[in-house]
């Protein structure tokens, strides 16, 4: 693999919808998804900093901290050991902020910070087993290669994220070096990036440098500031980790303030949840006061994945509709109509509205 930088082939540039340029934040525009796996030149971007260079002659990947074996791999090591391959869908914690009110701090996203691909790489717990992790040990910390200055402090930090020392979540995880099938792109964190099935995407730490076992809670900016709910600014004595991704749902056509003619349509969007499965998406076209089930359309949806859903929609007459929609998961979770606001942001899922115009005469349904 040659040396990997910002100036190599460009990626996941093509379609995509800029929510800031420095460092780069894109969102995927939904509405041209037509595959269950995303195209990883549509998938979405989220930095933190500028894109890191890395020397892939040097680049090794170092396991340490409080265990018995410390130990590094390089790259081509990596791919020789077991690899295992999951479909995993994750949003980032601040999709979907646009639509707060009031307006919360950070990237104002739409709805497309959100993706599915096909990652394959090496089992975590199988890493871990190898370094004999202490007795004692609460967490296991995950340094990425990207850093920079922070506006709220001073000094420079690496992006760095931990999990707590639980084996049934760490079983889930896997150090992904492909995606779709191809190798892992340099702007979604090759050489090696963490994928957490069910939690929100800050938590995948892109271009892995290290894993460390930790005895004690790791205080990290992007863990101990950042990736919180808030209900009041500075009050981080009542704030809740933001982890597992909400019930969720967004209607990706007809698109916003969409002109249609009367006649019949087939209304389409994407519903996923943390660790459950999507059992149910329902819509109304008239701003919620009915509702009726659509059509779960993804018979490869499984357990960490998104699902295509369909409705048909027949339209009689002329007017505005406010088209919404909902999901249910297997855990009994149910997206609320209106999000609890929180500081920061985070974990939006409040029922997806669209607005929808028939010329002719005004009439409201």
């Amino acid at each position: 693999m040659p040396n990997l930088s910002v100036t190599a082939p460009n990626e996941g540039k093509a379609g995509l919808i800029p929510a800031k340029t420095e460092p780069e934040n894109l969102e995927c525009p939904l509405g041209l998804v037509t595959t269950w796996l995303v195209p990883n030149e549509l998938f979405y971007i989220r930095n933190h900093f500028p894109y890191p260079q890395i020397d892939m002659a040097t680049w090794s990947l170092s396991i340490g901290g409080q265990c018995q074996r410390p130990v590094a791999f390089h790259y081509d090591e990596l791919l020789k050991m077991p690899r295992v391959t999951k479909n995993v869908t994750f949003e980032c914690a601040g999709n979907k902020r646009s639509f707060l009110t009031p307006p919360a701090a950070g990237e104002q996203y739409g709805i497309g910070a959100v993706g599915n691909a096909k990652w394959t790489g090496v089992p975590l717990s199988y890493l871990l087993d190898l370094t004999q992790i202490d007795a004692g040990v609460q967490e296991i910390i995950f340094t990425g290669s990207d850093s920079g200055q922070r506006p709220d402090m001073p000094g420079e930090f690496n992006y760095q994220r931990s999990l707590p020392f639980q084996k049934e979540l760490l079983a889930e995880c896997l150090l992904a070096y492909e995606m779709n099938d191809e190798p892992l792109p340099f702007k979604h964190g090759a050489p090696v990036r963490l994928i957490v099935p069910g939690w929100y995407g800050m938590a995948n730490v892109k271009w892995l440098t290290g894993i460390t076992a930790s005895a004690t809670p790791f205080e990290g900016p992007f863990q101990a500031v950042d990736y919180l709910y808030l209900q009041r600014e500075d009050d981080y004595q009542q704030a809740v980790p933001v982890t597992e991704m909400k019930v969720n749902s967004v209607i990706t056509w007809p698109s916003r303030g969409e002109v249609l003619k009367p006649g019949t349509y087939v209304l389409r969007g994407l519903a996923w949840t943390g660790k459950g499965m999507i059992t149910k998406v329902s819509v109304s076209t008239d701003d919620g006061m009915n509702w009726t089930d659509a059509i779960l359309a993804s018979p490869e949806h499984q357990q960490f994945t998104w699902t295509f859903w369909e409705y048909t929609w027949t339209i009689s007459s002329p007017g505005h509709y406010s088209l919404m929609v909902k999901a249910e998961d297997s855990l009994g979770n149910q997206q609320p109509r209106v999000s609890a606001w929180n500081v920061k942001g985070y974990g939006n899922n409040m029922m997806h509205q669209v607005p929808a115009f028939v010329p002719g005469t005004p009439m409201v349904h």
